[in-house]
């Protein structure tokens, strides 16, 4: 289980590396419109399937985090950062259950696709992941 917990966080850690570096240079808008764009022709590409591969992308992370909290509590025995965690896991649920409902949102036509993500959350859950992460490898790691 420690095995697979630094494999993830150290996954994370790197797909997050390039948004983070963005955000604490504060200069972050630029990636997040090359996000957004992509998203865009994507969804053009994919048509009336995007919406169903969308909402299996939520579902898809929303398993991916449970299973690296589930293993964060479970090997995890620094007090701090089980906290650190029960904060994370709080602040994630939100974030998933907002985005969700901004996607359904987005679906019925009530908001445009430039609405779809609330920017700010976007940026403090990046830094959240690619913290916790971090510190969940070095805990990995020393101990």
């Amino acid at each position: 289980m420690t095995a697979a917990l630094g494999l993830i966080a150290g996954t994370i850690i790197f797909l997050y590396s390039f948004y983070f570096l963005r955000i604490i240079r504060g200069e972050p808008e630029g990636f997040e419109l090359e996000l957004l764009q992509a998203l865009a022709g994507w969804m053009v590409q994919k048509g009336a399937s995007s919406r169903g591969q969308l909402w299996l992308l939520l579902l898809l992370a929303f398993l991916l985090e449970l299973l690296y909290f589930l293993l964060v509590l479970a090997v995890v025995k620094n007090l701090f950062l089980l906290l650190f965690t029960g904060f994370f896991i709080a602040a994630e649920s939100y974030h998933l259950v907002s985005f969700g409902y901004s996607l359904g949102r987005f679906f019925r036509g009530d908001i445009k696709l430039k609405y779809l993500f609330n920017w700010r959350w976007e940026r403090f859950s990046a830094i959240l992941f690619f913290t916790h992460s971090l510190l969940v490898l070095i805990s990995v790691i020393a101990y």
